[in-house]
């Protein structure tokens, strides 16, 4: 569901690779423009007995909700979905028969995934892949942040720093009733940062789009980012910072960042990975659209074959 259709044109790419590589004949993603949720023509293919799921893209990741039958546990958490699945069928005020929808937001595994890449295969799937005792930051005040509190929490990472222009919008996010389980702390000025924090960063995760900082705010972000960079960057080992914004794909702060001995990976491997994801909830959960006998090793594989011919279309370091 996209505002226009030159938004996500990757996503087709992605899962029609899936789909072919694994002989799905039956089965294509497709664009379906819209400037609202609740026009007709969405609720229509939700009701549709051929609809079997879809992906949710911005401005209508919050305004999906109230449509769905049920909520994943992340999507309750976040407060916003950017996935469909098809749990089962339930009777309509109409009596007939139609989909029972859950929203799921895979961009916590886009983010998750993306930053385990890293990573040894051997640590990738503990507790706390990155250590004990090790925090994180991100940089943005958006959805996507709140994404990647939960994600960078379910590595156990704390306290999670926040890096803004808006301290309102920052506060807005410490401040929200699912996330005062965690450790959030605002990073306003550089004196808040220490050499102790430098030593204990293991990660961190940009949310901003890439252009010049005007603003005394904007800049300030572009300060501390550096700040901590260059503090942690010639610590033991190369820290990974996942730079959401794809376009450029090299983008103010990737510079920024290896610049000072971190490890940037672009934002175009989060829509991959997060991408795969929406492509495990069809194929291996929903009793509706998933292939019987279907191995997660085999999607993963055919899921390989769509990261490189994405990353080939997009122009992206790796290709």
């Amino acid at each position: 569901m996209a505002p226009r259709r030159d938004f996500h044109l990757l996503s087709p790419l992605a899962h029609n690779t899936v789909f072919a590589s694994l002989g799905l004949e039956s089965y294509e993603y497709k664009l379906h423009e819209t400037a609202s949720f609740s026009d007709r023509s969405v609720l229509d293919l939700l009701r549709s007995p051929a609809f079997g799921g879809a992906a949710v893209t911005m401005p209508h990741k919050a305004a999906a909700l109230q449509y769905m039958d049920t909520l994943g546990p992340e999507v309750e958490e976040i407060g916003s979905m950017n996935t469909v699945v098809v749990t089962g069928f339930v009777q309509g005020e109409d009596g007939k028969q139609r989909a029972k929808l859950e929203g799921r937001n895979t961009d916590v595994e886009g983010i998750r995934r993306a930053l385990l890449s890293t990573l040894p295969e051997a640590q990738r799937e503990i507790e706390k892949p990155f250590g004990e005792g090790r925090s994180a930051f991100i940089i943005g005040g958006g959805g996507t942040t709140r994404a990647a509190v939960y994600a960078l929490s379910s590595m156990g990472l704390s306290p999670i720093f926040l890096v803004n222009r808006d301290p309102t919008e920052t506060a807005s996010i410490i401040s929200t009733p699912a996330f005062a389980k965690y450790d959030l702390r605002a990073l306003e000025k550089e004196e808040q940062w220490s050499n102790e924090e430098a030593e204990r960063i293991a990660c961190g995760v940009g949310a901003i789009p890439s252009f010049q900082p005007q603003t005394e705010g904007e800049k300030m972000v572009y300060r501390l980012a550096e700040l901590v960079f260059e503090s942690s960057g010639k610590k033991e080992g190369k820290r990974p910072l996942l730079e959401m914004a794809y376009k450029p794909h090299v983008t103010l702060m990737y510079k920024l960042a290896e610049r000072h001995g971190w490890h940037p990976i672009g934002g175009i491997e989060a829509l991959i990975h997060q991408a795969f994801a929406q492509d495990g909830f069809w194929l291996l959960d929903s009793p509706h659209t998933r292939i019987d006998g279907l191995a997660s090793d085999k999607l993963s594989q055919a899921g390989a074959v769509a990261a490189q011919k994405v990353r080939e279309a997009a122009g992206a370091p790796g290709a």
